[in-house]
This record gives structure tokens, sequence and C-alpha cells, in this order.
């Protein structure tokens, strides 16, 4: 049976809901992550990118990721929560931050990936 997952932004304006892919959960130390994150690192949960659907004023920003290809980053309009991240390497999936989850608890990282790109005040922890 496919789990399917549910979360919304800090104001409750946007509501998301996706099939979790098989793909790792991870804490990510990209320069990208702590930028649109606001903190040393993100933390990412895959959903199948064709069975991801969302209500309300969702907005994306597209950038280059570190593989020169496009990913964006999707947010609450509203209040600018985080909600999402793409990108045209991986089409299959959808990230969506883990403090985004109606149920926080069901994220559980197995990896960390860009570990030499962590601030010094955010040492990456392994899982």
């Amino acid at each position: 049976m496919a789990e399917i997952v549910k979360g919304q932004c800090k104001c409750g304006a946007v509501q998301y809901s996706g099939t979790r892919h098989d793909a790792p959960m991870f804490r990510c130390y990209c320069r990208d992550c702590q930028q649109i994150t606001g903190a040393g690192h993100s933390e990412m949960m895959p959903l199948v990118a064709s069975s991801f659907e969302f209500d309300g004023p969702y907005r994306q920003f597209e950038m280059t990721g570190g593989s020169g290809r496009p990913t964006w980053s999707g947010f609450c309009s509203n209040c600018g929560s985080p909600l999402t991240r793409r990108s045209a390497r991986m089409a299959d999936r959808v990230y969506v931050h883990a403090a985004s989850l109606s149920d926080p608890s069901a994220y559980q990282p197995s990896k960390v990936i860009n570990s030499h790109s962590a601030q010094p005040w955010d040492r990456p922890t392994e899982t």
C-alpha cells in the first residue's frame, strides 16, 4: 500500500499531499538549502512527482542546481514557508521539507548529503 503524505505551510493557506517515493530521506547541507531554509541544512522527504497535489497560493523559484540543470524551490506566497524542492535531474520526485509535514515524526533520514558545504556552526550528524 502506498504511503500518502500530507503537509502544509505555517499559515495553513497551502496544503499538499502525495505518495511517498522510495528514494531515501536525507539531510542536505548544500548552500542552496542553507539559503532557502535560513538554517544550516534542510531535511527532505521525497514524494512521487506525478502524485503531488497542492491547494493554495503556492509559488516556485527557479535556479540552477549544482548539476548545472534547473531546480525549483516551492513556497507559500502568503507566509513564505519553504515547502518543496524539485530538480530537472530527478524529475520523478518532489522533495518536501520535513518541517512542513502534517506528521513530522514520519521523517526518518537515512543519509547526509553535501556535508562538505556545512557551516562550522552546523556540523553534520550522521543518521
